[in-house]
């Protein structure tokens, strides 16, 4: 049940994008300022996504480690290096792998998040299966109309400790 509800949300949301990433930059430096982050996990973005590729350069010339994931089988693992269209057209890093567990901030994509931290992904699972143990602070990156009052769950999705919008950074408690 809950996961003909998730689909249905995806792709009401998949219908609605892209909107604007206005903010978003700013938004991304200042929470990695404010936390002091010096190795951070993002990602490069589908044309549909919040796009993360001014932060990500930014990162790169202010000398900070920036790990981003590629796919190795079914598995997400993170690297470093330049970058080059993966098995799913994603551009991906190919360069060594990196241990998910040295970022000090980890921005995930999402399709929504709610107020409890629940984040609705692609319906794969492989952020979840990769940030299962990690302790480091994870941002969902949503455009502003996902924020949603409620996104359908499942026992094996991942909550995310905050949200980073172009109008916003909210930290989540659950």
């Amino acid at each position: 049940m809950e996961s003909a509800k998730k689909e249905n949300l995806r792709e009401t949301l998949r219908l609605a994008r892209p909107h604007s990433s206005k903010g978003l930059t700013e938004n991304l430096i200042r929470l990695t300022l404010e936390l002091n982050a010096q190795t951070i996990a993002s990602y490069w973005p589908l044309e549909s996504e919040p796009d993360t590729s001014e932060f990500n350069n930014w990162v790169q010339i202010l000398g900070k480690t920036l790990i981003a994931p590629r796919m190795q089988g079914d598995v997400l693992e993170f690297a470093t290096g330049d970058l080059a269209p993966g098995t799913l057209g994603i551009l991906e890093p190919s360069g060594p792998s990196v241990p998910l567990s040295t970022a000090d901030l980890i921005f995930v994509p999402a399709m929504a998040v709610d107020a409890l931290g629940n984040r609705l992904g692609k319906g794969r699972g492989f952020y979840d299966r990769a940030l299962f143990g990690i302790a480091a602070p994870k941002f969902a990156l949503i455009f502003d109309e996902e924020f949603l009052e409620e996104v359908p769950t499942e026992d094996h999705d991942l909550k995310v400790n905050g949200v980073v919008s172009p109008s916003a950074i909210r930290y989540l408690n659950h």
